[in-house]
């Protein structure tokens, strides 16, 4: 996404004459954000400027440059330059710059500091696109290094207590880990032994026994499943149809890494209590990776 300031992402579409969706990422490319620190050291070695056709690109200054001397090689009749302030330049390429181009933006500076200038060169990168450009000239003080450093330690803070909430999170498993997590409470877990004459072998699978768990806010399904064909078999997905019509996916869980032929195992299907209402009839079907083989079980009721 563009990270150019409201006001100013503002100012350059009215100035530009487009609109939001205009600053939508090129196909296959990323819009980015990026700092550019120049030096008397690299004073003259351009700096690669990442444009795509129809993208905007905007440059920020930290000091006033000297808008009537901007001068962008001999490709103006490619690209809308506008230079909006002493420390604001948008530019806006008509096409992509072909492979192995350059075109060089040469911008100078008003104050007479060294470097006296900045130069661009612009060409087309294949995965990235810059949005915006801060370009820093002027030494920073070790006031503002510090200010910056110590939001990013306030950051960083903040993000070692939430990653320490989560490895506690995850570390209790068994009843800890469902209390934790809401998915028990006063009322408990209801746990039902589902017959039904409708559980026929389908593609080689045979379902011996369902045993139905419902809890705050999810179900299970617990199937003990033979494999009865030729080759082994890997449940990956599970599809949830209602009879009034609803459909939704189920998370599918084995200990083993699949069924060997004439062995058995038990699968796990798991999805939540909105998809699968009390006493609402539910066809249940489990696939493996490629779809060839799929077990059917026409109605299930819990």
């Amino acid at each position: 996404m563009l990270l150019v300031c409201r006001p100013l992402l503002l100012l350059s579409l009215l100035l530009l004459g487009t609109n939001v969706t205009a600053q939508e990422p090129p196909r296959g490319r990323e819009l980015v954000q990026r700092r550019v620190m120049l030096s008397q050291a690299a004073a003259g070695k351009p700096v690669e400027l990442h444009v795509a056709s129809g993208s905007l690109t905007v440059l920020e200054f930290d000091s006033p440059v000297d808008r009537a001397a901007v001068k962008l090689g001999d490709a103006r009749d490619r690209f809308e330059l506008i230079v909006a302030t002493d420390r604001l330049i948008m530019l806006k390429p008509a096409g992509d710059v072909a492979t192995g181009e350059r075109v060089l933006l040469t911008v100078p500076f008003a104050d007479g500091m060294a470097p006296a200038r900045a130069v661009f060169a612009i060409i087309t990168n294949a995965t990235q696109v810059d949005a915006q450009v801060q370009v820093s000239r002027l030494p920073r003080t070790a006031e503002a290094v510090q200010a910056e450093l110590d939001e990013v330690r306030a950051a960083c803070a903040g993000k070692n207590i939430e990653l320490e909430a989560l490895r506690a999170r995850s570390a209790a498993t068994g009843p800890s880990g469902m209390l934790l997590a809401g998915m028990l409470d006063p009322v408990g877990i209801q746990v039902k032994e589902l017959t039904d004459p409708l559980l026929k072998p389908t593609d080689g699978l045979t379902v011996e026994r369902v045993t139905a768990f419902r809890g705050p806010g999810w179900v299970a399904l617990s199937l003990v499943i033979t494999n009865e064909g030729a080759g082994p078999w890997t449940p990956t997905e599970a599809r949830l149809s209602s009879a009034r019509g609803g459909r939704s996916h189920a998370m599918v869980a084995m200990r083993e890494p699949h069924i060997a032929p004439g062995g058995k195992a038990r699968v796990v299907v798991e999805t939540r209590g909105e998809d699968w209402p009390k006493k609402a009839a539910h066809q249940v079907e489990l696939r493996d990776s490629t779809g060839a083989r799929r077990l059917l079980i026409p109605s299930l009721m819990f």
